[in-house]
Order: structure tokens, then sequence, then C-alpha cells
């Protein structure tokens, strides 16, 4: 059995939460796998086995054995204990649906331990797709958009409690408590954000509308969707889980492409020596307006439904993503001192956007009026 380990960086509460309970290690993490039937105790002394640490915000362990694979997950304090509970509880809620097969497969959740046992999926990012060539670009995004209305389309809460607004609505409004937890960096983009009409506007106008009405994933970007080799999209890390607002997941995906443009600098270089830094970015540009379309179109198709997009239609799901831009700037700042260029930039964008949010549907993704139902 080979190990690689990656230095783990205790936070001060790490001891408090594992006081009680054993803290996941490599050897506990097999065990579990044993118990749970997914390894035998042969292959668990196997030299093909290997174990690989990938813990962030809480630990994670990635168990692999020839083409099979799991993820061992266990919180590192309370709050990050909870947010596992949370994903074990929307994978088993899932797990009878039709959005089933877009999942990791659900093994075990030890509620004593707080550790769970899910399929490490193999596959690539959509942002490691994004250089592929047109077509699978195209026919990436068109199975995105039919997922995600797949899992729009589930009928109840499936037992979930709903979830409210994300906190970053509230950014311009900091308690004492969340401040003592900001960078400089990101005291500075909440200045910015405090002081321009346009940004407060767009996170109070979000906050007003947030319904939390269909199944949502809540946190979707492109870290958290792996594309296997088939082309099917799976939708991993779920601690955000539940009934909430379809539209921060749709915007989610939209404004994302924009930090992807601005931030890669490959957008920027030109490829040959006739062409300039803003013909390269308007290629850039356009392969946005492509994944909107195909995006959008297959939700829609999939969804079976209108968008339903809120306040002056599409100039609503504007909103939506300019708030996801907010959301990025300031994920941008995290344990920084000084704010990068980008979160400044990507606020401009998001109050441009609230100013002008029917040419900006046009410039940015290609859309018009007539092109998603209200």
């Amino acid at each position: 059995m080979e190990i690689t380990t990656q230095p783990i960086h205790p936070t001060p509460e790490k001891a408090t939460f594992t006081a009680d309970r054993p803290a996941l290690d490599e050897i506990s993490a097999v065990r579990q796998l044993i118990t749970c039937g997914a390894l035998s105790p042969e292959q668990a002394i196997d030299s093909r086995l290997t174990i690989m640490d990938e813990s962030r915000r809480c630990r994670c362990l990635i168990v692999r054995f020839e083409s099979g694979g799991w993820a061992v997950k266990q919180g590192t304090t309370a709050e990050t204990g909870e947010s596992i509970r949370q994903e074990a509880m929307v994978y088993q809620a899932l797990k009878p649906t039709t959005f089933a097969h877009h999942l990791p497969e659900f093994l075990s959740y030890d509620e004593d331990r707080g550790l769970l046992v899910i399929e490490y999926v193999v596959g690539e990012s959509p942002r490691e797709a994004y250089t592929a060539e047109r077509e699978r670009r195209a026919a990436i995004a068109v199975s995105i958009g039919a997922a995600l209305a797949r899992l729009h389309r589930i009928d109840g809460d499936l037992g979930l409690m709903p979830k409210p607004a994300p906190p970053i609505l509230r950014c311009g409004y900091p308690t004492p408590a969340s401040v003592e937890f900001h960078s400089r960096a990101s005291l500075q983009i909440i200045q910015a954000i405090q002081s321009n009409e346009a940004l407060m506007s767009v996170l109070n106008s979000v906050r007003a509308q947030w319904t939390p009405e269909v199944i949502t994933h809540n946190d979707l970007r492109g870290d958290n969707i792996i594309i296997r080799e088939s082309g099917e999209p799976v939708f991993i890390d779920w601690e955000m889980g539940g009934p909430g607002d379809r539209r921060w997941d749709i915007a989610g995906l939209l404004a994302e492409r924009l930090v992807w443009w601005l931030t890669d600098p490959d957008f920027w270089v030109p490829n040959n020596p006739s062409e300039t830094a803003n013909e390269a970015a308007a290629i850039g540009m356009k392969e946005i307006r492509e994944f909107s379309h195909s995006f959008l179109g297959s939700y829609l198709t999939n969804f079976s439904g209108t968008l339903d997009l809120g306040r002056a239609g599409l100039s609503g799901l504007m909103t939506w993503c300019a708030a996801r831009l907010v959301q990025f700037a300031i994920e941008n700042t995290h344990q920084r001192s000084v704010p990068l260029a980008t979160s400044r930039q990507l606020l401009q964008i998001a109050a441009n956007i609230r100013l002008n949010p029917d040419v900006a549907a046009r410039t940015f993704f290609g859309l018009a009026l007539n092109d998603v139902n209200d």
C-alpha cells in the first residue's frame, strides 16, 4: 500500500471537535472502506492500493485501487462536521431520484465518527474541457444544462431543510463577528461594495427575491462538476445542497465563464503575430456566448417550462449573475492583504450589469429578451 500525504494545518477548533471521536487517518479510512464493503481485507494490504490526502476545509482522503476509487471525508471543526453531515443527507435524499446518475455513488455515512464515504469520480473539470474542440464544448454545455434541469425538476423537498439566502448577499452589512474572519483585502472589497449603489442594489434585490422552491446544489461552479469519459456530468460537494433558488445555480455557471475569461491569460494572448490582444479576447467572449446558448437552451428544453426569471425577465437573470460576480470577487480576496486587480474588475462588471442588464445579456452572453421565456 502506497501512502502519499500532504501537510495538514489544524485549526484551533480541531482539537475540540475531535476530542470525542477519532480523527480520520489512512488506517481508519481503509477500515471504513472494508466495513462498508468497498474493499476486501486482501485488497487493503495490496501494493496497488494508494491513499492521497486532498484535505482543505475538511479532512479528505482519496483511496484508489486499480480503476476504482473512494473519497472518505470528515469535518475538522463543528462547522465542517455539520457540512459533511448535510452532504450525506443530500446524497441519501437524491439517491432514489432520476438525478442519481449525476452523483458520485454514495456508500456510507457513520454518524458517530462523522465519516462520509462516496465514489471518487474520475474525469475532467469543465474548465479543463474548455480548451476542447467546439463540438465537444457544446456537448458538455448541453449535458450540464440537462442535468441541472433534471435536478430542479425533482418534486418536493425530499425531507431537506430550505436553504436561506447565501450570507454573501449580506456582505454589504457586515457584523462584528463576520468582520473578524475577513482578510484585509476582503474588508477593502466590502468597503467598495458598500460605497457603490449599484452593487448594493444587486445584493439587496437578489436577497429579496430568494425563493427556496426546488432542490439546488447552491454552490454550483466548475470545481464542483466532473465530466466522465462518457460525457456525463457529475455534481460533487453537496455541503450546501437542499431547497434553494434555482437562479443561483444557473447564474453561477454563467458568471463563472466571465471570471475564467477575465482571469485566464490565454484569452488575452494572441495566437499569431497578426492577431491583437482585443481579437484574442473576442474569441474568448464568443466561447462564453456559445456556452450560454447551449447550456440555457438545454436547460429550458429539459426543464419543460419557463425559466421564470422573476423581475423584468432576462434582466432579472443578469442581476443574479452580477451577484455571483460579487461573490467571486470576494472569494478572490481570502487570505490576501491587498485585493487583486481582478476582484475590482469583477465588481465593476457586476455594477455595469446592474446598470445595463440588457446590454450585458447581449454583449457577454449573446442573449436577447426573446431568447429566454419569462
